[in-house]
């Protein structure tokens, strides 16, 4: 083959032939030329490096006060990534009151027996302490009886020391009478006390076993609401600290959510600076190969000239069109090679 826009020659003719030849224009070959000592220059530069960064990174500093360089992170990612990982030391306290009020559930109160709470059965032994007291309330009104019945004695005497002797035998009749009421009459209350006394120590007898009853069932209510407000307790401190864990979960999504987006936008701007250099670096061999089309595909005329045996050999009119197709070719393969 020729050189390039030069007719090459598909046989040597013999030295009686007499044959023509298609020439391409002089524009067309000195555009090809050009497009060629192009290509070569192209061809012949170093191997392009991109010198900016591929990948957004971020530094600062962790929980631990650690400097962190070159993270795929930003600090609000970061942030809110340990702040999940904190969520169960913000829970834990919670968790402590929960537990210290778990620990004083079911641990009941000084309960009675109902044998304590019945007490010994009602009988005079059981009895007896609150006739005395009835009767200790009785005794004035004897000891009234009694001093009324020796005032009587002493009023009979002192009528009869009047009388000198008036009475006689009368002032003992008195004197037996006015004793006699009174023996009946301390003794009729004696009785009366007795009786009711023994009918007011059956009923303190009742109430005091009624009272015994009662300040136990107070003392279970007691506990009972104490029991039920621990409880209540215990979910308050559980709820307490499922909030605060969700609140905290909550911010650290926001700050996961928010650093990513900035990342992205990051990154982005990245990536645009990088298929500027990429079009900038490409540039060149796209106006190449467009020239190369344009060329390839722009209609001219061909020149048709004779030639004699021995002085010129025929040109092959498909080289020139094969030429440029190669350096497409050539051309795209580089491009390709050069792709990153």
């Amino acid at each position: 083959m020729g050189s390039f826009c030069t007719p090459s020659y598909s046989s040597l003719p013999s030295s009686s032939d007499t044959y023509s030849a298609d020439e391409v224009p002089s524009w067309v070959s000195s555009a090809g030329r050009s497009l060629f000592e192009k290509a070569a220059e192209i061809a012949a530069s170093d191997y392009p490096t991109y010198s900016g960064d591929r990948i957004a990174t971020y530094g600062g500093v962790d929980a631990m006060g650690n400097v962190i360089q070159d993270s795929k992170l930003t600090d609000q990612e970061r942030e809110g990534m340990e702040m999940l990982g904190t969520l169960d030391d913000t829970f834990q306290p919670y968790l402590d009151k929960y537990e210290g009020v778990a620990d004083t559930l079911g641990q009941g109160y000084d309960a009675a027996t109902r044998e304590e709470l019945m007490g010994d059965p009602f009988s005079m032994d059981t009895a007896q302490p609150f006739m005395d007291i009835y009767q200790d309330a009785m005794n004035p009104a004897v000891r009234e009886i009694e001093e009324q019945t020796i005032r009587a004695q002493n009023e009979a005497r002192s009528r009869a020391a009047r009388g000198g002797g008036a009475f006689g035998s009368r002032l003992g009749i008195m004197e037996g009478t006015a004793a006699g009421e009174g023996a009946k009459a301390a003794g009729d209350l004696r009785a009366r006390a007795g009786r009711e006394g023994l009918d007011f120590a059956a009923g303190r007898f009742d109430t005091e076993r009624a009272n015994r009853f009662s300040a136990e069932n107070a003392l279970r209510s007691a506990y009972e609401t104490e029991e039920t407000a621990r409880a209540g307790q215990m979910d308050a401190y559980g709820s307490a600290g499922t909030l605060a864990a969700d609140l905290q979960a909550q911010t650290a999504q926001g700050l996961i959510t928010s650093g990513e987006a900035t990342r992205l936008l990051d990154q982005r701007a990245l990536d645009l600076a990088y298929a500027d250099y990429l079009d900038q670096r490409d540039y060149p061999q796209e106006q190449l190969n467009f020239a190369l089309g344009a060329l390839s595909q722009t209609p001219y005329s061909k020149a048709s000239r004779g030639f004699q045996t021995g002085t010129q050999m025929a040109a092959d009119p498909s080289v020139y069109g094969q030429t440029l197709s190669g350096l497409g070719s050539l051309f795209s393969a580089y491009k390709l090679m050069n792709q990153e």
